[in-house]
């Protein structure tokens, strides 16, 4: 079969979650060729094909033209989601697949929009929740199956997000994280990335939450923005955004869910998660460095306890792609997709936007128990 040709939009000479996640995987793979790059300019994107090493590909200076290209067959959108909707509204009316990373758009009404384009024009899409398709919850899916712990009752995840972006240390290129409020995004847009990414593992385990009551506040109002190399730019600046969250409710499958997620560092190296799933024959527990599953830990172990027996036996992880750690998830989405498997699409990202904004609004009514829409 041919390789599926690859057109990357936001490529940066200077580093970024391009460059980072998807290239190594990208550049390694005979699945695909990246055929195409197109930055702010036509001058950037010839500067990152250089800077990469990128052959096969060529630098185009506007969407429109790469849209035209029939040399590009897949679209990965790898830039803020403030441009998300205008770029890749134009791909799908090309007739191009797309890969957008979370979220999907600014609010969930143009993300309900994109999707629906999508699916009259056959696109086939897919949306960067790649937790859901970590080696973690493989082996956690395989042991749900196995019936160890018997049906699910509830699940808990208490967990940090271990970066800087939600502590007191701002990297420049985020500086709208600090935010409440942004015009033209509902919601909070770091919220929305952290939230999204760390809740979705849940849903593809044990189902789609059908209500939500939450909790948000602010513990570090105050931040340093600061270079990538560590310099402080600017000290002291106020933080508006929240940076702690804990969300209670139901799922579609009646198991009840806990989850809280608070921003900066673990309380010592290894602490960062705890994740039980609790059936009536046993439990699940799954600990690691980060609540981040989407970026991944390389300390990941689950351990699952019999109740009867009461033994607890250390179950082995199924094997990640031989890839640096950010980019295994995103490989593994790469790999079923080329393969015709399942992967995050459109559709499970409208979920999740549904699923904020009644978090959101919950929050915003103290804590209000409020339906999910749309799941």
């Amino acid at each position: 079969m041919n390789p599926i040709r690859v057109g990357i939009i936001g490529l940066s000479t200077g580093g970024g979650w391009a460059a980072m996640a998807h290239l190594p995987y990208l550049q390694k793979s005979t699945k695909y060729n990246i055929t195409g790059v197109c930055n702010s300019s036509g001058k950037k994107g010839k500067e990152a094909i250089d800077q990469y090493g990128l052959k096969s590909a060529k630098a185009f200076d506007n969407i429109k033209s790469m849209c035209a290209s029939q040399e590009i067959d897949l679209v990965v959108c790898a830039v803020a989601v403030f441009s998300h909707y205008e770029l890749i509204k134009p791909v799908i009316e090309a007739g191009k697949d797309v890969y957008v990373e979370w979220p999907l758009c600014a609010t969930a009404e143009q993300a309900e929009e994109i999707q629906q384009l999508a699916q009259d024009k056959g696109v086939r899409t897919i949306v960067g929740l790649q937790g859901c398709v970590s080696h973690v919850q493989t082996t956690l899916e395989d042991i749900i199956l196995s019936n160890r712990i018997g049906t699910p009752l509830v699940t808990q995840i208490f967990g940090s997000a271990c970066t800087g972006e939600t502590g007191t240390r701002l990297v420049e290129r985020y500086r709208y994280f600090k935010d409440r409020a942004i015009e033209g995004a509902s919601g909070q847009v770091m919220l929305s990335i952290y939230v999204g990414h760390t809740f979705e593992p849940l849903t593809r385990l044990m189902g789609q939450p059908s209500q939500v009551s939450a909790q948000l506040m602010t513990t570090w109002p105050e931040v340093n923005i600061i270079t990538p190399d560590n310099m402080i730019l600017e000290s002291g600046i106020e933080k508006t955004a929240d940076d702690y969250v804990t969300l209670q409710g139901t799922l579609t499958s009646g198991v009840k869910y806990l989850y809280s997620m608070r921003g900066g560092d673990a309380f010592d190296e290894g602490e960062g998660l705890v994740w039980d799933i609790i059936g009536d024959k046993g439990q699940i527990r799954l600990t690691g460095s980060s609540i981040m599953l989407n970026l991944g830990a390389p300390d990941y172990k689950i351990r699952v306890k019999d109740y009867k027996s009461g033994h607890i036996e250390v179950a082995k992880l199924h094997d990640s792609l031989d890839l640096p750690l950010a980019a295994q998830n995103i490989g593994s989405l790469y790999e079923k997709f080329a393969d015709g498997k399942v992967v995050p699409t459109f559709e499970d990202a409208v979920r999740r936007h549904h699923f904020l904004d009644a978090m959101f609004l919950s929050a915003s009514k103290g804590g209000t128990q409020e339906k999910v829409t749309g799941h």
